[in-house]
């Protein structure tokens, strides 16, 4: 890992992150039907979000590092409209998951590892099939499953062992906070917006790929 390649993906980070900062913070996302969790002035933590994410994405190396820094970077918004109106927006996945894809096949070009396109492929049919039966079976909305398989197109050439990394850490992150809202009184039946657990899964998978952990 380069300290420098770090600092400066994460500046630049930081500067997309005052750039969704700046729309998040009068709370444009929400609708009428939402019922509002957080404050709008915390809404400054999608910039370090974005920061940590870009950073996350730079110890991949060129030109992986780019469609994980542009999941990264984007989800930090989508983690704090989960978070506060437990919704992830169709509208942000159905221009972010092309956009990936389209980053993937620049890489794949890049590189001449043709083979990263059907790795791609392979993780959003992967990442989406699980999130999906967990719907069927459970309370998770199909945005999260949307979600998962939009997360798979970036997690998935990174190969497998990033997939395990980026399930099972997501689970892990859901399971603590779960515990942690039933010890301040929460309700069994109280929603979790699993969104944020796929994404901090997919920034822990993304830094154990780079750091070859």
């Amino acid at each position: 890992m380069n300290p420098s390649w770090a600092l400066a993906a994460a500046g630049l980070g930081a500067g997309a992150g005052v750039a969704l900062w700046w729309r998040l913070r009068t709370g444009s996302y929400r609708r009428r039907d939402d019922v509002p969790r957080v404050a709008l002035g915390w809404s400054w933590l999608v910039i370090v979000m974005a920061a940590a994410g870009a950073a996350a994405a730079s110890t991949l190396g060129l030109p992986l590092a780019v469609p994980a820094g542009i999941y990264l970077v984007v989800a930090s918004a989508l983690v704090w409209i989960d978070v506060d109106v437990h919704r992830v927006p169709d509208a942000v996945l159905a221009v972010l998951a092309p956009v990936l894809a389209v980053a993937v096949l620049a890489a794949a070009a890049a590189t001449g590892q043709w083979s990263l396109l059907g790795w791609a492929l392979a993780g959003a049919a992967g990442l989406g099939a699980v999130f999906l039966v967990l719907a069927l079976v459970g309370s998770m909305g199909l945005g999260d499953v949307k979600l998962a398989a939009t997360t798979g197109i970036v997690i998935g050439p990174l190969g497998i062992d990033a997939l395990f990394t980026t399930v099972l850490a997501g689970f892990l992150v859901a399971v603590v906070v779960g515990v942690g809202m039933l010890v301040r009184g929460a309700g069994r039946r109280t929603h979790l917006a699993f969104g944020p657990a796929i994404i901090v899964g997919a920034l822990i998978g993304t830094a154990r790929s780079g750091l070859g952990l």
